[in-house]
């Protein structure tokens, strides 16, 4: 009875797709929050050319 718990991998492959979600939800997270931050800094640059642009034609 012990052996056969022991050789049992019923459970292994549901624990093994967790940690692979897991994973791959954390390097999503990871991605997404740098790239926001590129992001703004990009619509940062945009906004200030725009203001610039407006101010010289004023």
């Amino acid at each position: 009875m012990i052996r056969e718990f022991l050789n049992d991998e019923q459970g292994q492959d549901i624990v093994e797709y967790s940690l692979l979600l897991v994973l791959i939800g954390a390097a999503a997270v990871f991605v997404l929050t740098a790239m926001g931050t590129s992001i703004s800094n990009i619509f940062g640059k945009i906004n200030n050319k725009l203001d610039a642009a407006n101010q010289s034609i004023s």
